[in-house]
């Protein structure tokens, strides 16, 4: 009697442990197929990054940019550093300079502080009218080219079209300005 309800449980056992097994070989099988899609969907996601306004649809990888996000965040950058008076200046290159590459922030830096105490000790504000933008994805360079005009007190002085390139680095997700300098026409 005591063989007959030994080989009962024992039967019982395997089965549970049969079970048991075959739920943990299905749970690594699971595993394994899940490792293999996400190494197959790596890099393959785009990012939908909203700028402060839209005027275009536009998307990024996680190594590249549209030729329209590039557009849409210069024409913003170029607002903040271009679009100053004495009073908002602080505020419009405090803004810029969340977008600066680490490498260059110090420099970029110094370089707006110069601009805000000229646009205080002189009383100058400079307002940006961009005309056109010429952007290169394959090397993150933007072209702005447009109307940049100086007002001395209340005195507008003739605007100037000039042209500015701006350099990205285009780092996780991030595009960080390298550079933003005025390109000289050629005499």
């Amino acid at each position: 009697m005591k063989y007959v309800l030994q080989q009962s449980r024992l039967q019982h056992l395997l089965k549970h442990r049969n079970g048991y097994l075959m739920l943990a070989s299905g749970s690594i099988g699971l595993n394994i197929l899940l490792v293999l899609f996400l190494f197959c969907t790596i890099g393959r996601e785009r990012i939908v990054v909203v700028p402060p306004e839209i005027q275009k649809s536009f998307w990024v990888t996680s190594s590249l940019v549209s030729p329209e996000y590039l557009s849409e965040m210069v024409l913003f950058l170029n607002s903040l550093n271009f679009n100053v008076t004495p009073s908002n200046a602080p505020q419009q290159h405090a803004v810029l300079l969340r977008y600066v590459d680490p490498s260059q922030y110090a420099a970029v830096k110094m370089n707006l502080l110069e601009v805000e105490d000229r646009l205080k000790k002189e009383h100058v504000s400079i307002v940006f009218q961009p005309a056109h933008v010429k952007v290169d994805t394959k090397k993150l360079i933007a072209e702005v080219s447009g109307d940049l005009q100086y007002t001395v007190g209340d005195i507008p002085i003739a605007p100037q079209h000039v042209v500015y390139r701006w350099g990205f680095r285009y780092s996780q997700g991030r595009l960080l300005i390298t550079a933003f300098p005025e390109v000289k026409k050629n005499a």
